[in-house]
């Protein structure tokens, strides 16, 4: 008894990598320089381009680099689900509702929970660049 007892959480982290290592590009080493990242302006929203890493935004869970144009400004919004956030470049001011406002730069981290209400904006000046993950797909729901 001992024994599974030390045993089931190392197989069940095993399983967990596992499954995280098959989401990510079907076991498959990938990597691309900068220049081959393909980037697509977004039908959804004037002035954000994408660059799909895996998965597919429009129907579940994906990864993708995403570039602002400078001054956009989202305004306050939420999405569906979770999302995990670094930001590469540029400048955000980024604040969750009932807190204060942060200025995020490159190397910057968010994570936050679905249905979180939030503003972001890309300062003047540069582009905006961060990386994005989802474990569903992607949507920008305005607050009311």
């Amino acid at each position: 008894m001992k024994a599974l007892i030390r045993v089931a959480p190392m197989v069940l982290v095993g399983v967990f990598v596992a499954l995280a290592l098959g989401a990510g590009g079907g076991g498959k080493a990938t990597v691309w320089q900068a220049a081959d990242v393909k980037w697509v302006d977004s039908p959804a929203m004037k002035g954000l381009s994408v660059a799909v890493l895996w998965g597919d935004p429009t129907k579940g869970a994906y990864g993708a680099l995403k570039k602002v144009s400078a001054g956009t400004d989202f305004g306050w919004h939420t999405h569906s689900s979770e999302q995990k956030v670094v930001a590469i470049s540029g400048t955000f001011d980024f604040q969750v509702e009932g807190q204060d406002a942060k200025e995020l730069s490159s190397g910057s981290y968010v994570f936050l929970p679905g249905g979180v209400k939030h503003l972001a904006k890309c300062r003047a000046g540069s582009d905006c660049v961060y990386f994005e993950e989802q474990p569903g797909k992607s949507d920008y729901v305005p607050a009311k």
